[in-house]
């Protein structure tokens, strides 16, 4: 990748991305971003706007800032590891989950498969805080609260499916939390070290990382003060009322709840902090067929497989393997037909072009101090059409 590139099509970019985020930051949506575009292997912007942090101090926000990735979790790690298990021969897409956790047959999964979970498909709820007691059942009973991952899968595991496996798409957390604790019986190893060794250390990404230390803090986004939002959502269901909530401001220390209190900050759903740079260099080796600079981690048919339309016929748009494809919001409208990317609750995106070569990493802080609403959605669409109407010209 070569660093800030300059032409009319990137001076374009940078205008509109500068009118669009400062737009943003005028309308509350988040108090600051990093964008990086990338055409090919030029830089087309990489600009920072706004804060890091406002509370209880500012910080501006830098070009090194390293942000709390969320859900890009799945796709630049979890899914990766999966892809690279499935070229190792280690697993079969198809295979059903029950054949190495036979537990979770139970309730109607007995035929979700491997690529169920990476597709969205599985019939798993989208989210549970599984740190806390289950909600209610007919007989008056709770699942209980878990503790770690490996209690979190067994709970998973004895959930009934909403629908058949394959019938419907419903975005669930759950299913990735069985594929990243797949990864670990798979390989023996922790997501933290095969992320390193194979995806994260290869590609040459040295901010991205699980569980960033203390000395990274001062170079973290500010995320949510306390557990506010999921706090609320658990008051709302009854439960929590007695639960050790974090009061404190999280910077460095990942946001959602399920990553922290069942994984330390280590999971297959979330918990990869890491900068805009970096986002953008996986986009681009993503683009690239699963290859940057001489070191390749995918292979291109691989990737290709990834990215195509997994769930035809299935409402609603469709899926790839741990990707969203064209037609979700996420990509607007001015995106080509084969563009694919992936969101982050605490303010995250990234955006693959293949057509135009363009990869688009927009970071934001719009947790911070607190989760306000859900403007970012619409914003990411808004955001995207004009960037890509300014490359186009």
């Amino acid at each position: 990748m070569e660093r800030d590139h300059d032409s009319r099509a990137a001076r374009r970019v940078r205008e509109a991305v500068r009118g669009l985020i400062t737009d943003g930051l005028a309308r509350g949506i988040f108090p600051g971003a990093v964008v990086v575009i990338v055409q090919g292997r030029r830089t087309l912007v990489h600009q920072t706007f706004g804060h890091a942090q406002v509370t209880p101090r500012r910080r501006e926000m830098r070009r090194a800032t390293v942000f709390d990735l969320a859900s890009l979790t799945k796709p630049i790690a979890t899914t990766t590891a999966i892809l690279q298990l499935w070229e190792r021969g280690v697993i079969d897409l198809d295979t059903h989950v029950a054949a190495f956790l036979p537990r979770f047959a139970a309730g109607g999964k007995e035929t979700v498969t491997i690529r169920h979970l990476l597709t969205h498909t599985a019939g798993l709820p989208g989210w549970e805080m599984l740190y806390l007691p289950g909600l209610r059942r007919g007989d008056g009973t709770r699942a209980p609260a878990c503790r770690s991952i490996m209690e979190a899968v067994a709970r998973i595991c004895a959930t009934p499916a909403t629908v058949p496996p394959g019938q419907a798409i419903e975005y669930s957390d759950l299913g990735f939390i069985v594929l990243g604790y797949l990864v670990e019986r798979l390989t023996g190893q922790s997501l933290v070290t095969y992320a390193h060794r194979h995806i994260f250390g290869p590609l040459g990404m040295a901010s991205m990382r699980y569980t960033p230390p203390r000395s990274w803090r001062s170079r973290c986004a500010a995320t949510e003060l306390g557990n506010t939002y999921e706090r609320t959502k658990a008051a709302s269901l009854d439960v929590g009322r007695r639960f050790a909530w974090r009061s404190y401001l999280l910077r460095g220390e990942v946001h959602d709840g399920n990553a922290w209190h069942l994984g330390r900050g280590v999971a297959g759903h979330a918990g990869v902090f890491g900068t805009a740079w970096d986002v953008a260099r996986f986009g681009v080796a993503t683009l690239s067929g699963g290859a940057l600079q001489g070191v390749r981690i995918l292979r291109s048919e691989t990737v290709a497989e990834a990215t195509r339309n997994q769930t035809s016929g299935v409402r609603p748009p469709p899926r790839g393997l741990g990707w969203a494809l064209r037609g979700w919001p996420i990509l607007g409208t001015r995106a080509s037909s084969t563009a694919f990317g992936h969101t982050g609750f605490t303010g995250t995106s990234v955006v693959i072009d293949p057509a135009r070569s363009l990869v688009i990493a927009l970071l934001t802080n719009r947790v911070h101090p607190h989760v306000a609403d859900d403007k970012i959605v619409q914003f990411r669409s808004a955001f995207h059409d004009p960037v890509i109407e300014a490359y186009d010209g």
